[in-house]
């Protein structure tokens, strides 16, 4: 058996293989993030006892997200087994190995293969096509919602500038017509110099009609009596920024008709859960991948961090927080559909109304919740079946 070890970076890759002897073929083999670096790997691979057979290598690197995505996908489509560690297994591997603190390329990829030699029944994470697009998908909009929440958040520090009155007198900043009106009216001067009839008719065309002229006028004349800044500078900022929400707003409609799309094609039984939508549920379970990577759902737990940490030592067993180790994606929307579950289903309403009183505070009582339905999305996604509330009553 040939055994390959890969330490995974953005313009290179660190090769160590080994045969099942523990007898070194090739100490270290450095070769580029390209298709002919890609192409070399694999000669070198068959030019090993053995290597011409591609059931007999096992190649092992760092699940290192994009940097070490390409390598893999071409490895496997050529026919090997690849196997992912988390990058936290490895440097635990490490401290079990040796006390020196060196750290080179080349090292960590000899560990890499020594910890893929090591383990008895090493897992085969693998993912079809459909999922990693999802996973794309949902990641560029987190991404884009950030840019977005950015962009809010100095609109309103603009308004607190140039008319701080408007925050008080509207419901919400971000209501369309708000955005209207300041686009076009970037300050409190800009209103209050205005003509009602034009004033009017930018708000009601921007608030489908909501919005008259006894509004208008009542804003026109908030306005005049201001103490907001009068400069252009910061009319300009406040133009510029609100284009900028509503670009982004734009792209996250386009993603979210993707998902919408993606999620039609992939039919999970997710969905089916009261409270979780495509948006929820495509963050679950593209993080997730294939259901099928997890023999309980203890391990699925553990991969999104949820899991207790325990301290034994001697007469002392105690557990603590969460270890916040695997999949912060996955974790907030885990928890986000928790409080979402909480609402609309009965029985996870009388699930999280039993833990809080039993003492607990509200954000751990929540996640007893969150735990209570990775168990369930687990029994869901493994043998493909709706949620039905009773028969889990």
């Amino acid at each position: 058996m040939i055994n390959v070890g890969i330490d995974v970076s953005q313009k290179k890759h660190d090769v160590c293989i080994i045969d099942s002897n523990g007898t070194i073929l090739k100490e270290h083999l450095t070769i580029d993030n390209t298709r002919k670096g890609f192409n070399t790997l694999c000669s070198v691979i068959l030019n090993q006892d053995e290597g011409s057979i591609k059931s007999n290598v096992r190649i092992a690197l760092e699940d290192t997200g994009h940097y070490s995505l390409n390598l893999l996908t071409f490895l496997r489509n050529e026919g090997y087994t690849v196997f992912t560690y988390n990058p936290i297994l490895i440097k635990e591997f490490a401290k079990s190995t040796t006390l020196r603190k060196t750290k080179t390329d080349k090292k960590d990829a000899k560990l890499i293969v020594r910890k893929l030699m090591s383990d008895n029944q090493v897992e085969k994470f693998t993912a079809d096509k459909k999922m990693t697009d999802l996973k794309f998908l949902t990641r560029n909009r987190t991404r884009l919602s950030h840019y977005q929440s950015e962009g809010k958040i100095q609109y309103v520090r603009l308004v607190d500038l140039v008319f701080p009155e408007l925050s008080v007198y509207v419901t919400s900043l971000h209501h369309s017509y708000v955005y209207s009106l300041l686009k076009n009216y970037p300050s409190a001067k800009a209103i209050g110099n205005s003509h009602l009839s034009t004033l009017t008719s930018t708000l009601a065309s921007a608030s489908q009609g909501k919005i008259g002229k006894e509004k208008a006028q009542e804003i026109r004349n908030l306005a005049k009596d201001s103490i907001g800044q009068v400069s252009k500078i910061l009319e300009l900022e406040m133009t510029q920024t609100i284009e900028i929400i509503e670009f982004y707003n734009k792209k996250i409609k386009k993603v979210d008709k993707e998902i919408n799309s993606l999620m039609n094609d992939i039919a999970s039984p997710i969905t089916s859960i009261p409270g979780i939508s495509n948006r929820l549920g495509s963050v679950i379970i593209s993080e997730i991948r294939n259901i099928n990577n997890f023999k309980t759902p203890a391990q699925l737990l553990a991969f999104a961090g949820m899991e207790p940490s325990v301290h034994q030592s001697g007469n002392h067993d105690g557990k603590g927080k969460m270890v916040k180790r695997g999949s912060s994606s996955l974790r907030w929307a885990l928890h986000q559909a928790a409080r979402l579950v909480a609402i609309h289903s009965p029985l996870f309403k009388l699930y999280l109304h039993k833990k809080l009183a039993e003492g607990k505070h509200y954000n751990v009582a929540l996640t007893h919740v969150a735990k209570k339905l990775v168990r369930i999305i687990f029994h869901l996604l493994k043998y493909n079946v709706p949620y039905i509330e009773k028969t889990l009553a």
